[in-house]
């Protein structure tokens, strides 16, 4: 049996038989999301291996989610300890972003008319700076001290890329300036430690750090200044460091604007969810952690998001206009119906970007205990600020010889 169109529809049997098929391509692309939202649910319900496997099943070698599964296989990977295999995927991750310097033409020109699913996912300014953080606690806690200094220089690179967006990214600058310090480079270590200084609410928790490395240097004007705020009895013999993670960073959410006739601009955001802060208790040592460095990552994300805005609105503007073009274009040369049927296409193409790195912990802190060197069993107290639960962690026994800093990751 045939079937015909009505002539208003002949259209289709032409140019609309294309906007046809894209709708079926941007299905499927937002389709591909489905194993990453899997695995980033399995994970946040406390079973990475779950995840893990979901993430192996999904086939992104060479696809547009690439990097987002291996930003996720990093993530889950370093929650289960195998710190080796997650930076093997993190440095995948790095490497891509660097290639996404020379993006394809017919990749840029084909989301103009459609949306940014059609490209290859990039990673917000906060995302390509958060691989290196998470390289440099892997390093760290395999002992790897030259690769984590390695990840430390490039973390600087894209903070120097991005000065304003990933300013308050606290955690991360401290992670940079203790991989240095780790190593004896007083000289970059106290560099990073003096900009924190000046950008925290108060330079109390990077107050020693500075007296250390200033006297190092032979900096005594420096020395005399930070030696007046700095934590009393903060040094010690040896030193406990701790990576906490909690909580999960808000997602991507979709916002649109309308303009009349069919016009409809997408763009994404971060809803605001701030993630309170951790309150510790250590027993029993002498000593308690010095002031804890803590970044908020929702709050970094969305001003990342916001340093790249004029951007998005400057390809939501040119598409727009493409897409009106092509919408008269088609009503000039047929008639009104395949020109609703077009704007109605398009209109329905126009979907923001949603995709975003899910496996990342809502707040990161360092923590850092001063210890005598020995044996030591030490009981963990977590809880946020504000929030009625706590959690109470007993760590290994561990030891410390002198002048040592052992390194620990902890998520809750």
């Amino acid at each position: 049996m045939k079937f015909f169109l009505p002539a208003g529809f002949a259209f289709l049997r032409r140019s609309g038989f294309h906007f046809l098929c894209l709708l079926v391509v941007l299905v499927n692309l937002t389709g591909c999301a489905g194993k990453l939202n899997k695995a980033a649910a399995q994970f946040h319900a406390g079973n990475p291996q779950a995840a893990l496997k979901t993430l192996e099943r999904g086939d992104h070698s060479g696809t547009r989610n690439q990097l987002l599964f291996l930003l996720e296989k990093g993530v889950v990977l370093h929650q289960l300890g195998q710190y080796q295999q997650s930076a093997e995927q993190l440095l995948q991750a790095a490497s891509l972003i660097d290639s996404f310097e020379a993006i394809s033409l017919s990749e840029q020109a084909g989301s103009l008319v459609t949306n940014d699913w059609l490209t290859r996912y990039q990673g917000e300014y906060s995302e390509r700076l958060w691989v290196h953080s998470y390289l440099m606690m892997n390093y760290l806690l395999l002992g790897q001290y030259d690769d984590a200094l390695v990840e430390a220089k490039q973390a600087l690179k894209r903070l120097q890329q991005y000065p304003q967006a990933l300013k308050h990214d606290y955690f991360t600058r401290a992670l940079i300036a203790l991989c240095f310090a780790n190593l004896a480079e007083d000289n970059d270590a106290y560099l990073v430690y003096r900009q924190l200084a000046d950008d925290l609410p108060t330079p109390k928790p990077v107050a020693a750090d500075i007296v250390y490395h200033a006297g190092k240097l032979g900096m005594q004007d420096e020395v005399e200044r930070f030696k007046r705020i700095m934590v009393a009895g903060s040094a010690d013999d040896a030193e406990l460091v701790l990576f906490i993670a909690h909580g999960k960073i808000p997602e991507k959410q979709p916002g649109n604007v309308f303009l009349p006739p069919s016009i409809r601009f997408a763009f994404p955001y971060y809803a605001a969810a701030e993630i309170p802060g951790l309150k510790l208790t250590v027993s029993p040592v002498s000593r308690q952690a010095l002031p804890l460095l803590s970044t908020d990552l929702g709050s970094v994300a969305q001003e990342a998001l916001e340093a790249r805005k004029l951007r998005i609105i400057a390809k939501e503007t040119v598409r727009a206009a493409a897409k009106e073009a092509i919408a008269q274009s088609v009503g000039n040369k047929n008639d009104a119906a395949a020109e609703v049927i077009v704007r109605v296409a398009l209109f329905l193409l126009e979907e923001p970007d949603t995709r975003c790195w899910k496996t990342l912990p809502g707040r990161l802190t360092l923590v850092r205990i001063p210890l005598a060197a020995g044996r030591h069993n030490l009981q963990l107290q977590l809880r946020s600020h504000g929030w009625a639960d706590q959690q109470t962690i007993d760590l290994p026994e561990f030891e410390l010889r002198r002048g040592q800093r052992a390194f620990r990751t902890l998520r809750f």
